[in-house]
């Protein structure tokens, strides 16, 4: 069986104490550094858990009190210069890829790792994706989503069926009217609301159900969520905006500078395009 997120340990989704505002953003390469430690513990935890095969989702903390960052905070990593794309190790930029919108060569990838229990993710795609959506249109930004279920012990089963939507190419879809009907951390039990919405969408029911209980579905979210852990991500949302992070839901005028500046050092766009 591939490996699942609910049987890995989860951090606990409180706004995180502390942070440092700046719009650079942090290379992943010092993002990475500092979580080192505590994710090799959490890997290790995740490890044996991963082992059991017994399909049974538990709760827990990667890092017991790794939080979800929060925008009041104003919590973005500090800045530690440009970083070079091609020594970024998370950016994909495959063409069939349907949890990705925009262009594979814009110049600028901002990669997400995300919950759909995360509050701060939620209001991060109601009200800060829209204003970035004229750099996705102009063809200077690709946004790459990536699972992070840690949140709650159903974050995986909504994460799955994300991607039994996108199977019939409607994951934004589902993404957007996922967030758009829970508040807070979300239902206890989502398994009416993804019915609802898949009936909303038009999908094939009977596909869509099939599609979210597959092993194929758990290895496409196992994979991000171990992708996640090894390059140091423990909260929800963390970006990477050609490798610079930038952590939690922060005022959109902190995404801008920063993918202006990615844009000005690629030689596309440019400040204010």
């Amino acid at each position: 069986m591939p490996d699942t997120p609910e049987q890995r340990t989860r951090p606990s989704g409180h706004p995180a104490e502390s942070g440092t505002r700046a719009g650079g953003g942090a290379s992943w390469k010092v993002f990475l550094a500092a979580g080192a430690v505590l994710i090799l513990i959490a890997a290790a935890v995740a490890w044996g858990r991963y082992g059991e095969d017994d399909g049974e989702g538990q709760s827990g903390a990667a890092g017991a009190d790794a939080p979800s960052t929060s925008a009041e905070d104003g919590t973005a990593a500090a800045d530690a210069g440009e970083a070079d794309e091609a020594d970024d190790p998370v950016v994909r930029r495959q063409a069939d890829d349907p949890t990705a919108m925009g262009g594979v060569e814009a110049p600028v990838v901002m990669v997400a790792y995300s919950d759909y229990h995360c509050p701060y993710c939620g209001r991060w795609v109601e009200e800060t994706q829209p204003e970035l959506m004229h750099y996705v249109e102009s063809g200077d930004l690709r946004i790459e989503w990536r699972d992070f279920p840690v949140i709650t012990d159903t974050s995986e089963t909504v994460a799955r069926a994300s991607r039994a939507a996108a199977a019939q190419g409607a994951f934004w879809e589902f993404h957007e009217a996922y967030y758009a009907a829970v508040e807070g951390t979300g239902p206890s039990d989502p398994e009416e609301l993804l019915v609802r919405i898949a009936e909303e969408l038009g999908l094939d029911l009977e596909r869509f159900d099939e599609d979210r209980n597959s092993d194929a579905a758990a290895e496409l979210v196992g994979n991000d969520f171990s992708e996640g852990l090894a390059i140091g991500v423990t909260s929800t949302p963390t970006f990477l905006i050609n490798g610079q992070a930038v952590m939690g839901a922060q005022p959109t005028e902190v995404f801008e500078e920063v993918i202006d500046r990615s844009l000005a050092s690629s030689g596309g766009g440019g400040e204010g395009q």
